[in-house]
């Protein structure tokens, strides 16, 4: 029995030194590259944003937040949001995300941890539909609160890649608003025609 494990010993010994030679090649990192918080809206709104950004190792994702707040006071119920990303260069795998709550606010850049892209994935409201270079959000009702438009992808580029977007937030009135309005303009039409004849 003494003969035999010097030699496994060794074939083990062998064998994780091997393993150890080729490298450990590391998870793909989620890193948080800039985040921007316009605050309280007043609505209609409408902001650009665009991003450089450096080379990453090819399965590294980067992640851009757009956070904004819709309030609860005024003639509306509710808001509609449109994010539209309209130029993308050296860049894939790209992604358009809506979701509910603030955006990143630590440091920047910053490495997520797995709990933090488990919690970021239960407040997804909606994701972006379009081609590989142009994401769209398509129009939807959003309530009072705090949301963000992550933007996130792959760097392809040697010197790093870019893109841009565009977010709009609309009001929607309050239901008793558009009846009065229909109301309003019913009567003004009926007074025309009381006043052509």
């Amino acid at each position: 029995m003494n003969k035999i494990a010097p030699p496994l010993a060794r074939a083990a010994a062998s064998a994780a030194l091997a393993l150890a030679s080729l490298g450990v090649h590391a998870a793909p990192v989620q890193t948080v590259v800039q985040s921007t918080d316009y605050g309280l809206l007043n609505l209609p709104y409408t902001q650009g944003f665009s991003l450089s950004l450096a080379p990453a190792a090819s399965d590294d994702t980067f992640l851009s937040d757009c956070g904004f707040s819709i309030g609860g006071g005024g003639s509306f119920s509710s808001a509609v949001v449109t994010f539209d990303l309209g130029s993308a260069f050296q860049l894939s795998n790209l992604t358009v995300t809506l979701l509910e709550g603030d955006a990143w606010s630590g440091p920047v850049p910053s490495a997520l941890t797995t709990a933090q892209i488990t919690d970021r994935d239960s407040r997804i409201v909606a994701t972006g539909t379009g081609s590989s270079m142009n994401k769209v959000i398509d129009q939807m009702t959003l309530g009072p609160g705090s949301y963000f438009v992550e933007v996130s992808g792959n760097v392809t580029g040697a010197n790093g890649g870019s893109f841009g977007g565009l977010l709009n937030v609309a009001a929607v009135p309050e239901p008793a608003g558009v009846v009065l309005a229909a109301a309003g303009l019913g009567l003004l039409a009926f007074a025309r025609r009381r006043a052509a004849r």
